[in-house]
């Protein structure tokens, strides 16, 4: 996962940590604060599965979750070959699957949702019901933010079911 700071890289890694561990998964996470700032480079790395370094090598990630496209297309080489890229962009470009999050966040008057509505986007792709995530952001979301970020999985997850019925477009 890459974004920037203050887009909430790090709650998208908690929740999808929370999700595999509820499924009895081991998981490793780590992460990268960039420049330790609002709008500094957040990575977050998380393996799934009986792995000993929690680091990600290069061309071998199975899925790129990206809040920011320019981070995003930096991090493209993390793919392996048949990799996925979702990305928060506003035009598909490289990327396999995109979603304007940030437009759809603002539209709805969440502006910090953003992390979420990608967390409801790459749900399907990653074979993880809308149910379970919302479960688990229950469990782990800043109640200020609770219903919020409820909505913006929601949005999101009907965004991939709304590419999906189009054919991928």
């Amino acid at each position: 996962m890459v974004g920037t700071g203050g887009q909430g890289i790090l709650l998208l890694a908690r929740a999808l940590a929370e999700i595999a561990v509820q499924r009895g998964c081991p998981v490793i996470s780590s992460e990268t604060h960039g420049m330790a700032m609002r709008g500094g480079t957040v990575t977050a790395n998380l393996k799934i599965g009986g792995y000993a370094s929690p680091l990600i090598p290069a061309g071998s990630a199975d899925i790129l979750i990206g809040l920011d496209a320019a981070e995003s297309s930096g991090f493209l080489h993390m793919l392996k070959s048949g990799g996925i890229a979702a990305v928060n962009a506003p035009a598909k470009g490289a990327f396999d699957f995109t979603v304007d999050a940030t437009a759809l966040a603002l539209a709805q008057g969440m502006p910090s949702s953003v992390n979420m509505i990608m967390l409801g986007f790459v749900l399907p792709l990653l074979d993880i019901s809308l149910d379970e995530a919302r479960g688990v952001i229950e469990a782990i979301s800043p109640k200020r933010g609770l219903n919020d970020n409820l909505r913006a999985i929601a949005i999101g997850y009907a965004q991939m079911q709304q590419h999906d019925a189009q054919g991928g477009t």
